[in-house]
């Protein structure tokens, strides 16, 4: 039969049953892969997350050209139709939406490997990039939200009931997903200023600028107090992708916090000439750096 979907002439009425029965299987299967996705994104596997995608937009695609070409002499299969209509086109956004939010973690994955690579404009830009990613998922995800909404679970087959609420529950989910990352975004940028600060201060103090290597060293104290407060509070993030991140940094940031005030007072110490106490100052000091 291939693409020519024809409707049934029951008793002299048209009805749209088979492609209705094609339609909901076409969603189904684009569904199933994307709960695929949410476990490739959360494991990091982006490349098979984006082939997932790319055949659940098919079969979302595919459902919507079965129901626009879709007619029906029946109430209830014209309700059919429609209610299927929001489950494609809310399954299009989210998928945009899913492709965005990978965009975004890829990205941010792309400016921390610049920071330890000392990258930093580099770094600066992949976050930048990430944000703007970020939005337009959450902005493909309003819009699914706006069209599965109008779905009203007391209205549907019992046996479809649970679906439906799933999805709005997932939906949901997704608003706290794109808070916390946007949150975690926020807490990067102070990460990268006080990393620059820190090897700025290194070399100063390796070129026995004393003066201007505690200047960097405060400033980069303040800069890694800043990013932490805002990264601490998401370790216990229920998104893997973003706590796994938060608590990477935020272990680097603990033991900077602890370091950094020794480092700037030996340094004051260096400038002045007292040489034993900034020697006393350094060897609280738990890293080399």
């Amino acid at each position: 039969m291939g693409n020519e979907i024809f409707s049934a002439n029951l008793g002299g009425k048209v009805s749209a049953a088979e492609e209705i029965n094609i339609s909901l299987s076409l969603i189904n299967g684009a569904e199933t892969r994307m709960m695929s996705v949410k476990h490739d994104v959360e494991s990091g596997t982006y490349t098979n997350a984006k082939m997932n995608l790319n055949a659940s937009e098919i079969d979302f695609e595919e459902a919507l050209k079965v129901l626009n070409n879709a007619s029906s002499d029946y109430e209830g299969e014209n309700q059919d139709i429609e209610r299927y209509k929001s489950l494609a086109e809310g399954g299009l956004d989210r998928v945009h939406s899913m492709e965005s939010l990978i965009t975004a973690m890829e990205h941010l994955d792309k400016s921390l490997a610049y920071s330890y690579s000392k990258e930093f404009n580099l770094s600066r830009k992949e976050l930048d990039i990430a944000n703007e990613a970020l939005n337009e998922s959450a902005a493909s995800s309003n819009l699914a939200k706006e069209k599965i909404f109008t779905i009203d679970p007391n209205s549907v087959p019992i046996e479809q009931k649970s679906s439906i609420i799933l999805l709005r529950n997932d939906l949901e989910t997704s608003e706290n997903i794109h808070t916390e990352i946007r949150k975690m975004i926020s807490g990067m940028y102070p990460f990268m200023d006080g990393y620059e600060c820190l090897l700025n201060g290194i070399k100063y103090g390796d070129e026995k600028k004393w003066d201007k290597a505690a200047d960097e060293f405060g400033i980069a104290s303040d800069k890694f107090s800043e990013s932490q407060k805002i990264l601490e509070e998401l370790k216990d993030s229920e998104f893997p992708e973003v706590s796994v991140s938060c608590i990477e940094v935020c272990g680097i940031l603990t033991q900077l916090e602890k370091d950094l005030p020794h480092i700037e007072a030996g340094c004051r110490f260096m400038e002045k000439g007292r040489y034993s106490q900034a020697d006393a100052e350094f060897s609280k000091i738990s890293y080399y750096y």
